[in-house]
């Protein structure tokens, strides 16, 4: 996304930060430091015999407080580093002594103050966890029980009344180039209807690897709103996590219906590869629902290649032609290859006189187009394509073929098309 824009967005990262890249790694030098019993036993030593009478304090031990929470654990695919924590945590937040932990953990007695600092606890671990412990913790299930969380964080009670899914499913949403960095590609499939509810899954292309990947919801708007009003319209307090895979690529599948506001829906994509919002180092994207596109009410008339733009007999149709902000469905033809090869195709958001400044940032290269082989005749025709979003500002699509696999060659023949 534009740099000049992104400086307001870094803040909001910021929130983030201990959730994304490795999810933090620990910061265990501000926790508060547990009592050993070592150090308890040593110093009683010293000292005048304890009572015969008191109980002993083995029980009192980080050990026996391990113990305890882990048997409390829904799974047993709960990550050691989370317990730890929560104990950690826990003690530090409420000024507890390990024994008094452990006396309410093993009695009915309740502490209001454990209750109400109980959120904050598991969203601090929560931020503390490496990539896999936090995978872990996800897939033990134990963030799905009943935790107390406050009530500014919690989303259960979501008012859906009024609200229905739409008849039809919308188009696949696609980040617009101009909002995303470059090769960063999101997808919202089914795309938002504004003012129903909304299921689906949201993917994306582009990303470093093995990274935590924050999604943030943000109602109305557009971009530029997002970027200046994001603490007022998006919610940042609850930003969905998932992680890239080895190739950079992400998937995540929402499944408790979510509302989209009758004025539209945004959401941001937003990573911290070193944990360190102030480099701005992490790539991202925005969308929005009121970038949704549909198909033209009527077709346009088929768009040809210039002869000034295309290699010396290539001709190529875009069949129909392209509404530049609008869907676009239809079939490529081509002719004057070679028999043989492969033609294939770029979707970019450009004019005939920005390309050259903006190739390859502007052009979907995590999506290139298959046209199909070429016929005995040098003619090529692609099957229909399903509806393509285009650039409102221009949009060509550079189309060729690569014998050698190897652009650098130039052994190609090709032409770029352009509506503008």
């Amino acid at each position: 996304m534009p740099r000049l824009l992104t400086a307001k967005l870094i803040t909001a990262i910021c929130v983030l930060a201990s959730l994304l890249a490795g999810c933090g790694g620990s910061n265990t030098e501000d926790a508060a430091p547990t009592p050993v019993p070592e150090a308890q036993e040593e110093q009683s030593s010293s000292s005048e015999p304890a009572d015969a009478t008191e109980p002993e304090t083995v029980d009192g031990t980080r050990a026996a407080l391990i113990a305890l929470v882990t048997a409390f654990q829904p799974s047993d695919d709960v990550p050691l580093a989370f317990i730890e924590c929560w104990i950690d945590k826990t003690l530090e937040f409420n000024e507890y002594e390990p024994q008094e932990l452990l006396r309410l953990l093993t009695t009915s007695e309740e502490a209001e103050e454990l209750d109400a600092n109980m959120g904050e606890v598991v969203f601090t671990c929560i931020g503390e966890l490496s990539p896999a412990d936090f995978a872990a913790v996800l897939e033990s299930g134990i963030l799905d029980e009943d935790t107390d969380i406050p009530d500014e964080v919690e989303s259960d009670d979501q008012d859906l009344s009024g609200y229905i899914f739409p008849e039809t499913d919308a188009p696949d949403l696609v980040n617009d180039l101009e909002w995303a960095d470059p090769g960063v590609e999101v997808i919202v499939s089914p795309g938002f209807t504004n003012g129903y509810l909304w299921s689906g899954t949201i993917s994306g292309s582009g990303l470093p690897a093995t990274l935590g990947v924050g999604i943030i919801g943000c109602e109305g708007g557009d971009e530029m709103d997002v970027i200046i009003r994001f603490f007022e319209i998006c919610d940042f307090e609850q930003p969905l996590i998932t992680f890239t895979d080895n190739e950079g690529n992400f998937s995540v599948t929402v499944s408790d219906p979510v509302p989209i506001a009758p004025s539209g829906t945004c959401i941001i994509i937003a990573t911290d590869p070193d944990n360190n919002p102030d480099t701005d180092d992490g790539p991202g994207a925005i969308l929005c629902s009121k970038n949704t596109q549909v198909l033209p009410e009527s077709d346009a008339p088929d768009l040809t290649s210039s002869p000034l733009y295309s290699d010396p007999g290539i001709e190529v149709t875009i069949s129909p032609g392209i509404v530049d902000g609008e869907l676009w469905q239809g079939v490529i033809k081509g002719s004057g290859f070679n028999p043989g090869e492969y033609v294939g195709g770029l979707g970019c958001a450009a004019t005939y006189e920005t390309f050259l400044q903006v190739f390859p940032t502007a052009c979907d290269v995590a999506n290139p187009l298959p046209i199909g082989i070429v016929d005995e005749n040098g003619n090529v025709e692609s099957d229909l394509f399903p509806p393509i979003p285009t650039a409102p500002s221009g949009t060509c699509l550079l189309i060729g073929t690569d014998p050698d696999g190897n652009p650098d060659t130039e052994d190609g023949q090709g032409t770029l098309i352009c509506t503008r």
